[in-house]
């Protein structure tokens, strides 16, 4: 059995005893000698350095004003939009004569398409109009009775020429042909119409006679020197010869009308004709005016062959690259940029900060290509902000589309160095407001706070 232990055991809360030489022992003579000597002076001068910098940051955080502003991606544009070159009725390329990103003046031909459809055209509808100049050469010379004069038409139209030449001569016969049958029937009555007079002068000098010699015999018949019978003879044959002249006479006007009627039918046939002939004129005029509009516009398209440059930039979005490629109408084949416009920035503003933007406010913008510690950035205006959103097609985020002015087209000192192109992708620093340094480091802890107390 284990024997039992005799020493007292301590109490509670009775002090404890610290035995000479411990680290207690060790400890307690520093505090105290620290407690005796005091802070040293060195120590107390760096706390009231600490304190006087902590001061003084504060109050130039205080007042240091920094910048508040809205970041927004861009590109640089140009003031007149991009030029698409488009071709009106389209066709066959035959040369394409710039490539991608090349600059190029203005009127400068940038492709050719293939002519011998757009000539054939041409040529066709210069041939038609070269019939119907001679149609109207031809007509003309047919209503002045003149010859015809085509000597204004090329050799190579001779073929056209002889046409005209055998139509005229034609109508020409024709016309001739008729008044000479009418002519001939005017000369026939009118012959017998001079006959008819003929027979009237001498019927006219029998009449005559035979009424002298009826008023003999009537003296002679009533004296009783003369027979009846012959006295009534010769009454008779007076009566028949007045009945003669009254036939010649009608014969006479029948023949004379005619000769009227007839000469009325060659005036019929001659206004008939002229007006068939101006009819037909009128006819030629008009085609000939459509005609004139025709080539105007197979012209054109010709000129068209040739895609010039609408204006002085550098192409992109080269559509046609290879000869041979059919270009249907209204075409797309490049589009040109122009490089001596004034230019701007189009910038995506998130909707976030759309309530902070303005037109007016100014606009740090920041070029990708080039360096914006070395280079710096160029300071624009805001011009406007779009009233609606847009979708981005790359992110399906909402944007609000804004447009900055630049009041120059380089970055640096230099106007002919670091240029500002078309299509650049920039920064836009959209200052929207300003605040102290303070504010500014004391918002994180702001918004914790605010935060902070309002979870459950």
């Amino acid at each position: 059995m284990s024997q039992l232990s005799t020493a007292p055991s301590p109490t509670v809360g009775s002090p404890r005893k610290v035995q000479r030489g411990s680290r207690q022992i060790r400890y307690l003579a520093q505090f105290v000698l620290l407690e005796e000597k005091g802070m040293s002076w060195l120590a107390g001068a760096a706390v009231l350095v600490v304190a006087a910098l902590v001061t003084a940051f504060v109050a130039w955080s205080s007042l240091i004003k920094i910048d508040e502003v809205a970041v927004a991606s861009g590109s640089v544009i140009p003031r007149s939009k991009v030029q698409v070159v488009q071709h009106l009725e389209g066709g066959i390329v035959r040369d394409i004569l710039v490539e991608e990103r090349q600059v190029v003046e203005q009127g400068a031909v940038l492709a050719r398409l293939d002519p011998i459809q757009a000539t054939a055209e041409l040529e066709q509808i210069r041939a038609r109009r070269i019939s119907l100049q001679l149609r109207e050469e031809r007509l003309r010379a047919f209503l002045f009775g003149r010859d015809p004069d085509f000597a204004f038409v090329e050799p190579r139209y001779a073929h056209l020429i002889a046409d005209q030449v055998a139509i005229f001569r034609a109508a020409k016969d024709r016309w001739d042909s008729q008044r000479a049958v009418l002519e001939g029937e005017i000369l026939q009555k009118e012959a017998e119409a001079d006959a008819a007079m003929r027979q009237m002068e001498a019927v006219g000098r029998q009449v005559r006679l035979l009424g002298e010699e009826v008023e003999m015999l009537r003296t002679l018949f009533e004296q009783g020197h003369a027979s009846k019978v012959r006295f009534f003879e010769i009454q008779r044959e007076k009566a028949a010869a007045e009945s003669e002249m009254s036939r010649l006479q009608g014969q006479r006007d029948t023949a004379e009308k005619a000769v009227i009627e007839l000469r009325e039918r060659i005036g019929d046939l001659d206004n008939n004709q002229r007006q068939d002939a101006v009819g037909e004129l009128g006819t030629v005029t008009a085609e000939l005016a459509q005609v004139d509009e025709a080539i105007s516009r197979a012209q054109d398209m010709v000129t068209r062959l040739e895609v010039v440059a609408p204006v002085k930039g550098y192409v992109q979005n080269l559509q046609v690259r290879n000869a041979g490629t059919v270009i249907p109408a209204g075409g797309v084949l490049m589009e040109v940029v122009p490089v001596d416009d004034e230019l701007r920035v189009e910038t995506k503003i998130a909707t976030r900060d759309v309530g902070h933007v303005a037109a007016g406010q100014m606009v740090k913008v920041k070029v990708s290509s080039y360096d914006f510690v070395r280079y710096g950035a160029v300071e624009g205006r805001l011009e406007y902000v779009s009233a609606t959103t847009y979708v981005d097609e790359q992110n399906g985020q909402p944007y609000y589309k804004g447009m900055v002015s630049l009041p120059r087209t380089y970055l640096g000192e230099n106007p002919n160095e670091n240029r500002i192109l078309p299509g650049m992708t920039v920064q836009a620093d959209i200052v929207t407001g300003e605040k102290t340094l303070l504010q500014y480091l004391l918002k994180p802890i702001y918004v914790s706070l605010a935060h902070a107390f309002r979870e459950r």
